[in-house]
């Protein structure tokens, strides 16, 4: 490289034909060769060796290589110009009065095609921000209006040595007093309010003109506001002037730099602003409902107006923004942000103060939910005569259920982990309630969540009992059920519903060879007419409403329902009243019409639509007394009918349906 460096300061060009540079090595190699024998070997033919250095230098950017036929003709130093301009701003720092050089101030001539024109209005900022990224090396041409000489640069000069000669020269200005006295007077107009902190920035540019400087690189709204002020009044001053003085046309040059300089730094500082609000808007969009969200999620918040957060920060923003919070806090030693990943390995970002929250409320949900589901799905299955697995086999239960709670709750799923609610319960207090919901998930003592039957609260027996009783009459009692069906075999022979079943029967007992024999589902009472839950092992498939040991009656199992239904009736009335004055002070509550005659019929809309509920659920004809858990699900099932949406007392509602259905049932 000092080989290329010597020959262009030589020639003065930066282009170099390549048979002069391999001439000229040759010369400066064996003059070196004398002082260092480890350059013997490149004296003797450096023209072997020239090709492969050049081309490394071409790829570390210091110089160019021109080809004509594929070899090398021209050898273009591009820093030499850069370096020439660089040398004349070190003359400018050692004295301050010089001007700023120009091209024809040079002691060589630059070729119009390595320098690129930069209009001072339209393109300076651009290069400012250029040169912040660290590019260097070009020289520039920066042009400016009203006959104001024009100046070259090197883009690396623009990040800190020109904005600095700059104030200098604003410093010359002020140095002579009936200039600064100009000057005090035509921006005391404009800080009427505060003349003596813009009293006390003319005094820094004279006395310290680098605390001035980290003014404009730090702006405040009033040191913004000083130096735009100051730049305008000193082109306004000089700039419609024809023949400008030399220093003249370096105070307008001046003038125009820092105010271009003073605007790029106030729009970084008003990013950075624009920058952290936005990621403030961040934190909070993620502190919202629902909770959980994926990068694309996060990358696509908006703010209070639509606009899109993007617009104020990138990705890599984003990016810092999660692992800054992904990481254990010291104090604490866990994270603010949480990270969960669910089976179809998809991402979830959630602060650690929801978790417990989240997962709470989606179990609720999926409690209801998957209740439903069961019941329903169970309840269809035994219409067709089809028993699956997961009604009578826990282990396949339990699987069907974390199959589905994979499906349908995914991140649910993926929240039900042991780690992961720990971490989310440290240094947290838990109201008394939530730290009992939370113990019915988690099993501290093992060091392991319960199972998600346990979670969801999902009792198979009591889910296949309660899918029974959504059966048709004849088909809940078993001798209806055997008589029913024998009668369609003998008329309709067997449908193919049935014809499948019995053949999943075959192939499973083949495949178990040794099959037990299928237990029954027996529904059982106590005296007091209390559900307890199906039995097993009553092979006969009786229930005991049609075979009781005791052969009681229709009529007593009669008496003994209405029984049961007004003893679980007394738990909605308050002592010394009545079901119907109780009714009645409910209804007052949820409906407050005050048109007698409308208040009486949405009173009857009311009793009609649970009327017919009990009578789609057939539960009269069942003579099965019902639980207190039974009632308040089916008043719960029935209050989120569209046609209750306009009551808004709906806790008075529910206890209302409570009440009127047992009152139904006990008639």
């Amino acid at each position: 490289m000092q080989i290329v460096q010597s020959l262009a300061k030589r020639t003065r060009s930066a282009r170099i034909p390549y048979p002069a540079l391999v001439s000229y090595a040759e010369k400066y190699l064996a003059r070196a060769a004398d002082e260092d024998p480890d350059l013997e070997d490149f004296a003797d033919n450096p023209a072997n060796f020239m090709t492969a250095y050049l081309v490394e230098l071409e790829d570390a950017g210091k110089l160019e290589l021109k080809y004509v036929d594929g070899t090398i003709a021209i050898v273009v130093y591009t820093e030499y110009y850069a370096n020439v301009i660089r040398a004349q701003y070190s003359r400018v720092e050692a004295q301050p009065e010089r001007p700023f050089p120009a091209e024809d101030g040079l002691s060589v001539q630059i070729p119009n095609d390595m320098v690129t024109p930069v209009d001072i209005k339209t393109d300076f900022v651009k290069w400012i921000g250029r040169a912040d990224g660290g590019r260097s090396g070009e020289v520039l041409r920066l042009i400016y209006p009203d006959g104001i000489h024009s100046m070259v640069a090197c883009s690396d000069l623009l990040g800190g040595v020109i904005p600095k000669l700059s104030v200098q020269k604003i410093r010359q200005y002020l140095r002579s007093e009936r200039n600064a006295g100009y000057m005090r007077s035509k921006m005391s107009a404009v800080f009427r309010q505060r003349e003596m902190a813009m009293k006390d920035m003319l005094s820094s540019i004279l006395t310290t003109p680098d605390q001035a400087l980290k003014t404009i690189f730090t702006p405040t709204d009033f040191t913004f506001h000083f130096w735009t002020q100051l730049s305008s009044i000193l082109i306004k001053e000089y700039a419609q002037k024809k023949d400008k003085l030399p220093e003249e046309h370096a105070y307008c040059q001046a003038a125009y730099l820092l105010g271009y300089y003073n605007v790029h730094h106030r729009g970084i500082l008003q990013k950075q602003r624009d920058r952290t609000t936005a990621l403030r808007a961040l934190d909070t969009s993620m502190r919202q409902a629902p909770y959980t969200y994926t990068i694309t999620e996060i990358q696509q918040f908006r703010d209070q107006r639509g606009v899109p957060l993007t617009k104020k920060y990138t990705a890599e923003d984003v990016n810092s923004y999660i692992t800054e919070r992904l990481r254990p806090d010291e104090e604490s030693g866990v994270p603010a942000l949480i990270r969960i990943r669910t089976a179809a390995n998809r991402e979830y970002y959630i602060f650690r103060d929801f978790v417990l929250t989240v997962t709470l409320d989606k179990v609720f949900d999926a409690r209801k939910t998957f209740r439903d589901h069961y019941i329903d799905s169970w309840s269809q299955s035994l219409k067709l005569h089809r028993r699956l697995d997961e009604m009578t086999d826990d282990d396949a239960f339990s699987r069907n259920v974390e199959e589905r709670l994979k499906n349908e709750y995914p991140i649910l799923h993926a929240l039900l982990d042991y780690k992961t609610l720990s971490v989310a319960r440290v240094n947290k207090e838990l109201p008394g309630e939530l730290l009992d919901e939370i113990e019915q998930i988690m099993d501290n003592k093992n060091a392991r969540l319960y199972s998600l039957p346990q979670i969801l609260n999902l009792e198979r027996r009591r889910l296949y009992s309660d899918a029974r009783l959504l059966l048709p009459v004849w088909q809940a009692v078993p001798i209806l059920s055997s008589f029913v069906a024998f009668l369609k075999r003998l008329f309709m022979g067997v449908s193919e519903d049935e014809r499948i079943t019995r053949q999943e029967r075959r192939i499973k007992k083949q495949k178990e060879k040794s099959a037990p024999v299928a237990e029954a589902t027996t529904v059982r009472y106590s005296p007091d007419g209390t559900h307890p839950g199906p039995a097993r092992g009553d092979q006969s498939g009786m229930s005991s409403i049609s075979a009781s040991g005791e052969g009681t009656s229709r009529r007593a199992q009669i008496a003994r329902f209405k029984e049961a239904v007004r003893a679980l009736q007394t738990r909605y009335v308050p002592a010394g009243s009545t079901p119907e004055r109780t009714l009645e002070e409910l209804a007052d509550r949820w409906n407050p019409l005050l048109d007698p005659v409308a208040k009486s019929n949405l009173i009857e809309d009311i009793n009609s639509l649970s009327r017919d509920f009990l009578r789609r659920m057939k539960v009269s004809f069942r003579l099965i007394p019902p639980t207190q858990q039974r009632v308040e699900q089916w008043a719960d099932r029935l209050c989120q009918n569209d046609a209750f949406e306009p009551i808004r007392r709906k806790d008075d509602l529910m206890e209302y349906l409570k009440l009127y259905m047992l009152t139904v049932l006990g008639k």
